[in-house]
């Protein structure tokens, strides 16, 4: 996991699970439903209070469902639990963030605290009413270059950064 500061949103898992939750929760599910299928995308950070993203993983989830009106007890008690005993300040310390870091994430618990204690109905949530359609038919193929079984490394600026992928002239 990457630390990049003291904002909730501020390592991969988190910018990774806001998205994964707005697609979860379009699901015509309940809301325990929609949890056990959002902590099964993230077993290991949902479940082992020893991994480091355990923290982040609750806590993003609370913040996602206050903020769209979805009122869950078991990710609100949870949330609470980790703000209340000071778990996810202490994940941070052992991960090395640098103490102005803790300061704002400390203070920015305590304003999730607040609203995730003030959060006290459910607003209804947009949910797929159908399948959505397929992009692709049966039998359609998609091509892309490959060199000796290597693709195109995106994280390159220019082709010719990419010394292992060489595009031969046919």
């Amino acid at each position: 996991m990457g630390v990049w500061g003291g904002g909730l949103y501020s390592n991969d898992l988190a910018m990774d699970l806001r998205s994964t939750i707005g697609a979860v929760l379009r699901l015509p599910f309940d809301t325990d439903q929609l949890v056990e299928i959002l902590c099964g995308t993230q077993p290991s950070a949902a479940n082992n209070p020893a991994d480091e993203e355990h923290t982040t993983f609750w806590l993003v989830m609370a913040d996602q469902f206050s903020k769209r009106g979805i009122a869950s007890a078991r990710v609100q008690a949870k949330a609470l639990q980790i703000i209340d005993g000071g778990e996810d300040l202490a994940t941070l310390s052992r991960l090395g963030a640098r103490p102005q870091d803790l300061r704002k994430r400390e203070k920015l618990l305590i304003e999730l605290r607040t609203r995730f204690v003030a959060q006290k109905k459910e607003t209804p949530r947009k949910v797929l009413r159908e399948p959505e359609p397929l992009l692709m038919q049966t039998g359609d193929v998609l091509v892309f270059p490959t060199c000796n079984g290597d693709n195109i490394n995106p994280y390159f600026g220019s082709r010719e950064k990419n010394v292992r992928w060489v595009q031969k002239q046919a």
